[in-house]
């Protein structure tokens, strides 16, 4: 399950590895482009896309016109995947993941960015329901907070390298957290 994540790809080397890298993933979208419960729950899937966006200059140097094509409608169709599925997801650690690869989808994709959009009122409306007033997860589990930290702090950084508004909720849930972790 944890290859299917693609968070393994942060540990390439990014100056060599570029063909063999296009080869993994061709063959993946090969093998599973269709619906495979396992490997297509809310959590890998969010994993997969925010770690094939994130590294998509690796992927996608020197790669052929069909490769490019074949990866980028594959990002498309499992986004569309989790946009559908959002409202059914209970768990709020995959939710703050399925609302990053929304997040990071609409930013990169101009004719998605309704998923920005969306994945920005999901991650407001995730933490009202998270977080208490001084930004501690009503869990009370520190890890929690670890956790939610690093997709808060994601999305901030990519928002801010695409140019748009950081929104104010994000920024005071970001230092409320920081404070917390202190």
């Amino acid at each position: 399950r944890k290859l299917h994540e693609f968070l393994w790809l942060n540990l390439i080397d990014r100056k060599n590895d570029g063909k063999l890298i296009q080869k993994i993933i061709k063959d993946w979208i090969n093998r599973n482009e269709k619906f495979k419960h396992n490997i297509w729950t809310n959590s890998i899937l969010s994993k997969r896309v925010i770690s094939w966006i994130l590294n998509v200059d690796i992927i996608l140097n020197n790669g052929t016109f069909d490769f490019k094509k074949s990866f980028l409608d594959s990002i498309i169709c499992q986004t569309n995947h989790l946009k559908k599925n959002i409202k059914y997801e209970d768990d709020y650690l995959n939710k703050v993941e399925t609302i990053t690869a929304l997040i990071l989808s609409g930013l990169v994709f101009k004719e998605y960015k309704d998923n920005f959009e969306l994945g920005l009122k999901e991650l407001e409306k995730l933490v009202k329901n998270f977080f208490d007033n001084e930004g501690f997860p009503l869990t009370r589990n520190p890890n929690d907070l670890v956790f939610f930290l690093k997709y808060l702090v994601l999305n901030k950084e990519c928002i801010k390298d695409a140019q748009k508004y950081i929104p104010e909720f994000l920024e005071n849930i970001i230092k409320k957290n920081l404070i917390c972790l202190k």
